[in-house]
């Protein structure tokens, strides 16, 4: 047997193999069952899975084995002998994290222990070696005596392991070993303090003892300290109404501290629940919002975003799918919980989140009861996985933005001056965080290992994708820039502009950066990029981890580049670029609108995660090697007023591109360091971010639509006679108003909220919005207008033959028409069906011309009582706006009409469309 030459031994171990030599149950503690008992048994079973689970379902039975290897694993290296001075030989010495990673693997024991169906459950020898431990490690290493070190082992890591060690190990220890172990946790974890995920976790160690002890009080106050995370919070620590979730004062949490967080406050509600303590604050139901808010929307199939992990990320055993299932698990706790409209909201997260996770099946990491309860869920097929979100959300209180589509999900990731910092590098963790604040980009496909899979220990760090940076430069962590245009605003929580001035600290480089983000594409903007530390200064476009073999195929301009590892190419005049991805729904395009210089870069990289996680707990020198392809604008060295736009195509083919990009659905408007604009024509948005507080306009088809007299990011749509306005402050900093002005008229205001007031509604809209203590907020008004009829050419009457094209880019809808020029009779004929009589104005698409087009086709405006013609210059280029014609009364109904002959000079003349506006 083990324990015959395991010496010396604790008179509890002694005790324990008496009773096994005589063939008896080891001492139990007496006692009667009482609420205290039920809730201890309530816990383990959230532990161990209880004895019910099925060991005919193969994720059960491999999971049991899997927690019977580990612990064997661990009882094998675990050192026995008399004169130990440690437990296992790579956890040496009792720094505060050593204490917490020994309480880590007897914990692993225990479980074995206590689980149902391991080859190890009441393997007397293992609790001889676990029982003789526990009382090493209080004599040794955890009593009231020990202090130094990390705070957070001593009153949170230690006792949540111990707690759960002596809940599975319960009837098996005496009562004097208990009440030392619980002594202990008490010395350094008396109360429930601090905020945020520390406070939830002090919250568990306190109930968890107190259930253990038999201490109501203790419960209660558990209970009750809770509360306190419940509550928004408008600084510091916790979950503000935005739906941000900050930790340590000043960084993105929600899926590092936060999902933790989360998973215990959901276990220790159920724990409680049906009990003496209850948790019956009422406050409580802003948990199922923090879910929808704060969490919901980071989750892609499985996985929770990078961007709300802080130095999480650079801990290997923590990538993105691991944090991510701590949210199913906290959305699958609640479930069982929550009322009943939320429960079901729940396990349709839930459901659709395990169901869609191909790189981590949840079934094979869960707990024995969490897997119970997911495949309760998962089939269940009364219940419908939820399907992805499709949404734009700000979080203006921890600078991120999250845009989601069906098939990809966008991540934005800044810091600000008043916000946020750079990036949390403490305890030798996440040291290489350098830019991953400064407008870094995240997209997210169906290829679910993209940020997994040691991405972060071998992507170049100095490249993250969306960054402009100082070519192979570092900067200092937990640093705030001096710059507060940091945010953005949302449009019916679908589409967004987001911008960033960036102002790296201690560095002279700054820019301004904006992302306007649509249906089927992210367009990113950068203008005023100055640089004096004689480096040069780089965007990046991309830098994706490709496939094994690194050979995804690259595609410029329609040419294939090589595959080869460590091909680099400057490229120029480039107008588009596809990269294929090595899984299906992985593809993305890349369309330039002005034709780029950039330069592509496909290498193999090699790293370890202890260069950029040096802690003793997660330290791993393992040497791993991925494949990437970069692709970068190059600024030059201090640059002086550099600029670039690029549009990104996420899931599009190499041919998708190639035809958006020659008839694009955007259109730049404006990129300087006043203002920066994008208008998406098929969805009849404009997007701007206004750098300054002086009165700036954007111009649209050449005349001036949309000003602002102060910093802010705005959004227009019209659509089916309605225009609406969506605007913030971005910098958080105005203690006043932002006066916009839109060159439309309206009919009325149909609604506005609170802040803002229409002062003019003809022959210009003009609206004040009080954005005083906004936080951010996207405030919206929404305008009937005049009636618009457009009449386009495909339901234009033809008399004579025309021909149908897309060859010139920026038409209206499918396609024109063209026709040779002659005498004149050969006519396009555009006869709208207007609602009402009175004055309109007429307008004419005009697409792309060339040398070949005419300088005067003929459009006949025949109106009540007359009729005029316009020559209209057709060889503009790039076309894609309206011309005006003129403003002419026109009858009800279809009487009026716009004749297009080809009696003009040149080669051909073209017809678009043609649009009546009321006036």
């Amino acid at each position: 047997m083990r324990w015959m030459y395991r010496l010396p031994l604790t008179y509890g171990v002694v005790f324990a193999m008496l009773f096994v030599m005589l063939g008896v149950p080891p001492l139990q503690n007496v006692h009667a069952a009482d609420e205290f008992d039920d809730l201890r048994e309530k816990w383990k079973t959230t532990l161990t899975g209880g004895t019910g689970i099925s060991a005919s379902d193969p994720h059960i039975a491999a999971r049991v084995v899997s927690i019977t290897a580990v612990a064997q694993a661990r009882w094998d290296s675990m050192d026995t002998s008399p004169t130990r001075t440690y437990l296992w030989s790579d956890i040496t010495g009792s720094s505060s994290s050593n204490v917490t990673s020994n309480y880590d693997r007897l914990r692993e024991m225990a479980l074995a222990y206590a689980v149902k169906g391991s080859a190890l459950e009441n393997d007397s020898a293992l609790l001889a070696d676990l029982v003789d431990a526990l009382d090493w490690m209080y004599a040794n290493q955890y009593n009231a005596t020990k202090t130094g070190g990390n705070w957070w082992d001593w009153q949170i890591g230690a006792p949540l392991r111990l707690n759960d060690i002596v809940v599975l190990l319960y009837d098996q220890l005496s009562a004097s070993q208990i009440a030392n172990y619980m002594n202990t946790v008490n010395h350094f974890s008396p109360t429930v303090q601090m905020d945020g995920a520390n406070r939830v976790w002090k919250a568990t160690v306190v109930g968890v003892r107190g259930i253990i002890v038999k201490d109501g009080t203790k419960i209660a106050a558990a209970r009750n300290g809770m509360s306190n995370v419940f509550n928004y919070v408008t600084s510091s620590d916790g979950f503000y109404l935005d739906g941000s979730f900050i930790q340590h004062g000043s960084y993105s949490y929600a899926g590092g501290y936060g999902a933790s967080l989360i998973r215990d406050m959901a276990a220790v509600i159920y724990l409680l629940e049906n009990s003496t303590w209850e948790v019956t604050d009422s406050d409580r139901a802003n948990i199922y919002k923090f879910i929808y808010d704060s969490y919901e929307p980071f989750v892609y199939k499985g996985l929770i975003m990078d961007m709300t992990r802080g130095r999480d990320i650079s801990r290997k055993i923590y990538q993105d799918h691991v944090y991510g299932h701590r949210v199913i698990e906290a959305v699958i706790r609640l479930s069982q919980i929550a009322p009943l409209s939320d429960a079901d909201r729940l396990r349709s997260m839930a459901k659709y989140w395990i169901q869609e996770d191909t790189y981590r099946n949840f079934f094979e990491y869960a707990t024995l009861d969490m897997v119970t309860l997911g495949k309760a869920i998962t089939g269940n097929s009364s219940i419908t996985p939820r399907g992805e979100l499709v949404m734009n959300k700000q979080f203006p209180r921890m600078d991120r933005t999250v845009h989601l589509r069906p098939d990809f999900g966008f991540g934005i990731s800044m810091h600000s001056s008043t916000r946020t910092r750079n990036f949390e590098s403490i305890n030798s963790e996440n040291t290489k965080g350098w830019h991953t604040a400064d407008g870094m980009t995240y997209l997210y496909n169906q290829d679910l290992a993209q940020f997994s899979d040691d991405f972060w220990p071998t992507v170049n760090s100095y490249r993250l994708p969306g960054t402009t940076v100082q070519r192979d430069t570092t900067v200092s962590a937990g640093k705030n820039s001096d710059k507060n245009w940091v945010g953005g605003v949302s449009m019916q929580g679908l589409y967004g502009v987001t911008g960033m001035e960036l102002h790296p600290f201690g560095k002279t480089l700054e820019a301004k950066k904006s992302w306007f983000m649509f249906d089927d594409e992210i367009v990113a903007l950068g203008a005023g990029i100055v640089s004096s530390d004689l480096k040069a200064v780089e965007t990046i476009v991309e830098n994706r981890k490709l496939g094994s073999a690194g050979n995804n195929a690259f595609t410029v301009n329609g040419t294939a580049k090589p595959t080869t590892l460590g091909w680099t190419e400057t490229m120029t005049n480039v107008d588009w670029a596809h990269l294929a991805g090595h899984v299906a729904g992985a593809d993305i395009g890349y369309y330039f609108p002005e034709p780029a210089a950039l330069t592509g870069l496909r290498e193999a990289r090699s790293g370890n995660w202890s260069q950029i996680n040096n802690n003793a707990a997660f330290r791993d020198t393992t040497t791993v090697t991925r494949n990437y392809m970069t692709l970068f604008f190059d600024h030059g060295t201090d640059p002086t007023g550099a600029a670039y736009e690029y549009v990104i195509l996420p899931n599009k083919s190499s041919s998708q591109v190639s035809s958006y990009a020659s008839n694009p659905d955007i259109e730049v408007l404006a990129n300087t360091s006043a203002v920066q604009s994008v208008k998406e024509r098929n969805l009849g948005i404009v997007g701007a971010a206004f750098w300054t507080d002086s009165l700036t306009w954007v111009q649209d088809d050449g005349a001036d639509y949309l000003s602002s007299n102060k910093k802010a990011a705005v959004m227009t749509k019209t659509s089916a006679g309605e225009l609406e306005v969506s605007v913030s402050d971005p910098t958080q900093a105005n203690t006043g108003t932002i006066e916009l002005e839109i060159k439309r008229s309206a009919i009325s205001a149909i609604s506005t909220d609170p802040g803002v007031v229409v002062t003019q509604l003809a022959p210009t809209i003009k609206l004040t919005v009080d954005v005083q203590n906004a936080k951010g907020k996207t405030f919206t008004a929404k305008f009937a207008l005049p009636e618009e009829v457009i009449v386009d050419n495909a339901a234009a009457e033809k008399i004579g033959s025309w021909t149908t094209s897309t060859h010139m880019n920026n038409y209206y809808g499918d396609d024109y028409y063209y026709r040779a020029t002659g005498n004149g009779s050969i006519k396009l004929r555009f006869r709208p069906n207007l609602p009402a009589a009175g004055d309109y104005k007429v307008y004419y698409r005009i697409p792309d011309g060339d040398s070949k087009r005419a300088t005067n086709a003929p459009f006949t405006v025949y109106y009540s009582g007359g009729s005029q013609t316009y020559a209209v210059n057709q060889q503009v280029s790039p076309g894609g706006s309206w011309v005006l014609l003129g403003t002419h009364a026109f009858a009800a109904g279809t009487s009026g009409y716009v004749e297009l002959t080809n009696a003009g000079n040149n080669d051909y003349v073209i017809g678009d469309a043609i649009k009546f506006v009321a006036d």
